[in-house]
């Protein structure tokens, strides 16, 4: 059965008109669209622009796409329109690619003030979005330009996300990367495969990265290298300012320099520019040949060779075995000048035992090839085999000898040594020289009243095992003992002559040599009297002795010749008291045994 429809004349004509259209429009395969978006019917022209040529396009990135950065969740600005500027060739096929219409040849898209060059593009007007392809770059205000082989980008959102070959261009840096995405609401790009920036100065590669086009400020993170032409950077994190050159550390970072110098610090800023830096994480400055500089914070100038350093620090020389301790340093590396103040120590290990010493300030510095350290003001030392205090140290790393100068104290074992200037000489082994120089004497404490004493001009000594073994006097030796009988005293036994030579066994007076011409007088404990008890230098003063390495930082009051006095004052009375009831005791067994006679 045959169906007949009537249609009237007019709707007819207006059918055939819009069946015509339709048809034409999708015969025609080279046709130019002269409108779009509302706008205005305008004539496309051939492009007459020149295409700035990319010379990194062909030269492949390995991508690494491990990696995920969260990116900026900022609401972005008011949304605008993409226009489509120029074209060789528009196609559109609905039933293919619906909403989309392809862009062929010479295409220039403009959105706000970016204007987007490429070979071809995906333009979709219902999303006001698009893809491009071949030969993009993108140029937005004369400030920021973006190469790369392709292009997805959202007008709403306005982030562009560009493929391969990738380079962006802001003033004297330049960014490239295999995938990137730049947010035009902050004008940031970051990337997570991998991606190297390079400025006028440096050249910072790392595997994730932000940079801020505005504020010129780049954030590196994973596996981030930075090179220039005097040091390379090694960090985990780091932030750098492309108009400052500053790199902002604040995380594991290793700065070695040309001459082998190495900084390290977890948190800070380096200046590429100076060579200027301040750490504060953990910083370590090594320099060659074995010199480290440690604290809680450092400041460090290359150019100038100086460091700075404050709280807990340690300035090593492991060439010399030398440490300087304290809570401030100071170091020049020209003529490797250290100095150190507040609670300093000077810590020598190149001998069997180490040696330990505090004073207001260490200062030291090279004397051919070798190290030489002063040691200022109410200096303390600690060594095993003998302890020290005076008012200065000076020491030498060529021959490892101390001097101690300024009323000098030397204690080994139970003798207290004193004398205008001591010097200490290692030797084989365990065994120590000591030269004591003017004003000589050694004093061994029998008990709180009695004091076994040997003066001269100088003094020998040989110090071996933490004991005073051999003793040489020289000039106007002088000697006081309290002989016993099984912890009895006896009398006092005195002695002079121009040379003396004493030795000693478990810490005890074993035997003698004494010459030329000596004497010596033995007094019973009664004829002992006030002036027999001491000899002119004497004075005990082992209220003072450092007992560890710890116990150097003590400050006990040096004694003063007034205090002195009156010590052996109140000494001699002591004894002037023991001696009257040693009186009063025998007359009192003397009376006894009279009685008992009787």
């Amino acid at each position: 059965m045959a169906f007949k429809i009537k249609i009237a004349p007019t709707y007819t004509i207006i059918l055939f008109l819009i069946i015509l259209g339709t048809g034409r429009l999708f015969s025609q395969t080279n046709t130019e669209f002269k409108t779009y978006q509302g706008e205005e019917p305008i004539e496309l022209k051939k492009p007459n622009f020149k295409r700035e040529a990319d010379p990194t396009h062909n030269k492949p990135i390995q991508p690494n796409t491990h990696s995920k950065v969260t990116t900026d969740t900022t609401q972005p600005k008011e949304k605008t329109l993409i226009y489509l500027e120029q074209t060789d060739l528009i196609k559109f096929d609905q039933e293919i690619l619906p909403d989309i219409q392809v862009l062929l040849g010479n295409v220039i898209l403009r959105h706000d003030n970016a204007y987007l060059y490429c070979d071809s593009a995906y333009l979709n007007q219902n999303t006001n979005s698009f893809k491009a392809f071949g030969h993009v770059k993108i140029e937005q205000s004369d400030s920021v330009t973006i190469f790369s082989k392709e292009l997805d980008y959202n007008g709403n959102s306005r982030i562009a996300k560009v493929k391969y070959n990738v380079r962006m261009i802001n003033g004297e840096v330049t960014l490239t990367t295999d995938s990137m995405t730049y947010d035009r609401n902050k004008n940031i790009g970051y990337y997570t495969c991998g991606g190297t920036l390079q400025d006028s100065v440096n050249t910072l590669v790392s595997q994730k990265g932000y940079y801020h086009t505005d504020t010129k400020l780049a954030e590196f993170k994973t596996d981030v290298i930075g090179t220039n032409e005097n040091n390379t950077i090694v960090s985990d994190t780091l932030t750098y300012n492309t108009n400052t050159k500053i790199a902002t550390i604040i995380g594991p970072t290793t700065i070695t320099h040309s001459d082998s110098t190495t900084i390290y610090s977890e948190l800070g800023w380096y200046n590429s520019t100076t060579d200027e830096s301040q750490l504060l994480k953990n910083p370590i400055i090594t320099h060659s040949e074995g010199k480290t500089l440690i604290g809680d914070t450092i400041f460090y100038d290359k150019k100038l060779g100086l460091g700075k350093a404050f709280s807990n620090v340690v300035l090593t020389d492991t060439t010399n075995s030398i440490i300087l301790k304290g809570h401030y340093g100071y170091y020049q590396e020209e003529g490797e000048i250290g100095l150190m103040t507040d609670s300093a120590m000077l810590i020598e290990y190149s001998q069997k035992d180490t040696t330990y010493i505090h004073a207001d300030t260490l200062y030291s510095y090279a004397l051919k090839d070798k190290k030489a350290v002063h040691a200022w003001y109410n200096a303390r030392l600690y060594q095993k085999d003998y302890q020290a205090i005076c008012d200065s140290v000076y020491f030498f790393s060529g021959d490892s000898i101390l001097h101690l100068m300024q009323q000098p104290v030397l204690w080994s074992d139970s003798q207290q040594i004193t004398g205008d200037t001591i010097t200490i000489e290692p030797g084989d082994s365990s065994n120590n020289i000591v030269f004591i120089k003017d004003n000589s004497i050694i004093i061994q404490k029998f008990d709180t009243i009695h004091f076994n004493q040997m003066s001269g001009k100088d003094m020998k000594g040989y110090i071996k095992n933490n004991k005073l073994e051999i003793l040489e006097i020289k000039g106007n030796s002088e000697s006081i003992f309290f002989p016993d009988d099984d912890g009895t005293l006896i009398g006092l036994n005195t002695i002079k002559s121009s040379y003396m030579t004493i030795y000693f066994k478990n810490g005890k007076l074993d035997r003698l040599n004494v010459f030329p011409s000596p004497t010596a007088v033995l007094y019973p404990m009664e004829q002992i009297t006030d002036n027999m008890l001491y000899l002119p230098n004497f004075t005990w003063q082992e209220d003072a002795r450092p007992i560890s390495k710890e116990d150097i930082f003590r400050h006990p009051k040096r004694i003063s010749k007034k205090e002195i006095e009156e010590k052996k004052q109140a000494i001699k009375n002591q004894e002037k008291e023991e001696r009257k009831q040693n009186k009063i005791k025998k007359g009192l067994n003397k009376q006894e045994t009279t009685i008992q006679q009787r």
